[in-house]
């Protein structure tokens, strides 16, 4: 998926909103040497406090306690309550669902039900493919949720993994594996009749990119993960993944960062200071940008290094205001920020 599909819809938009905020609370702490430890939670502010989950809503059929999950059915949605929508679910904990008529917020997921969906999607997968020999001395071992997350995760996220990391990397699975997930809902939900049909049409839906009225789009067909670490001393706010597009292992991460000589040799911008529309903030020598990587395919249970690195024009590619945004955060966190 092309990097701006990823980022281009009001989803993302907000998330970014939320960390560009976050961001320059994180520069207040910075100041006073308060800034959280980078495999501490709490880097986050009051906008992106709970972190986030968002899935696209076709994918899932009942909660942890095996009830259906169901949105309005109002038809699509203004671009304006999406993003309102996203901004109070931002406040709460469990998965938000989105679909094109409404979302389905804190919604309490089975973690066991995925991550046995995923495993056998992925066993079923690598034993179909091989041919020979027949049978080797002993059985394949089984894939379990610490390997799919593993292959979704970068390398400086070490296990034990989260609840919230485990869920989202074992739904992204079944998200680039639509026919082999419809099957297992089939068994697993006891479907029967039309609810065969409705069910593979919500699965076909969570595939494609949910679009508002005036065909605005809302949320790209992936698994969106607002984290409450940095994960790693460069990143100064919680760590966002986009995962469930492309080949397994795929996936992306969103960071604001610290700029200097090796983050812009990554980008492959060849100079020696960075372009001014990707500078989202400048405090006490330091400047910011929002940092996009993607990831490439890998075998199961495995996570290369290997990134394609860019920074991100908010204004220019995006339509953000980074200025306002700072201004509100300064309005919010001002004894925090300080002046200047």
């Amino acid at each position: 998926m092309k990097p701006n599909v990823l980022l281009d819809n009001e989803l993302m938009r907000e998330v970014l909103t939320a960390r560009i905020d976050t961001l320059w609370r994180m520069i207040g702490l910075m100041s006073e040497g308060l800034l959280p430890a980078p495999d501490a939670e709490g880097a986050t502010g009051d906008l992106d406090n709970k972190g986030g989950l968002f899935i696209p809503g076709g994918l899932v059929f009942r909660d942890s306690d095996r009830k259906r999950v169901q949105s309005e059915k109002s038809g699509p949605l203004w671009p304006k309550a999406f993003s309102s929508g996203i901004k109070d679910a931002m406040r709460l904990d469990n998965a938000t669902l989105l679909f094109r008529e409404g979302l389905a917020i804190g919604v309490n997921l089975d973690n066991g039900f995925f991550a046995e969906i995923a495993g056998n999607i992925l066993s079923n997968k690598q034993a179909a493919h091989k041919r020979r020999p027949p049978f080797e001395p002993v059985p394949a071992a089984r894939i379990d949720s610490t390997q799919i997350t593993r292959s979704h995760c970068p390398t400086y996220m070490p296990p034990p993994y989260g609840s919230r990391t485990r869920l989202s990397a074992c739904i992204a699975v079944c998200l680039m594996e639509p026919r082999m997930y419809f099957v297992a809902c089939r068994k697993e939900l006891g479907l029967r009749g039309e609810e065969e049909g409705t069910v593979w049409n919500d699965i076909r839906d969570a595939r494609k990119p949910i679009l508002g009225r005036g065909d605005t789009v809302l949320a790209p067909p992936c698994v969106v993960v607002c984290h409450t670490t940095r994960y790693r001393d460069r990143n100064l706010v919680g760590l966002t993944r986009l995962l469930g597009y492309g080949r397994f292992g795929e996936f992306a991460t969103l960071t604001m960062e610290r700029i200097n000589a090796g983050l812009l040799a990554e980008a492959d911008l060849q100079s020696k200071a960075v372009p001014a529309q990707f500078v989202v903030a400048e405090s006490g020598g330091n400047q910011v940008a929002a940092v996009l990587r993607t990831h490439p395919a890998t075998r199961i249970g495995r996570r290369q290094k290997k990134t394609t690195t860019q920074l991100v024009a908010l204004r220019e590619d995006l339509g953000l205001d980074p200025e306002a945004i700072a201004r509100q955060a300064q309005e919010r966190y001002g004894s925090v920020i300080g002046p200047g």
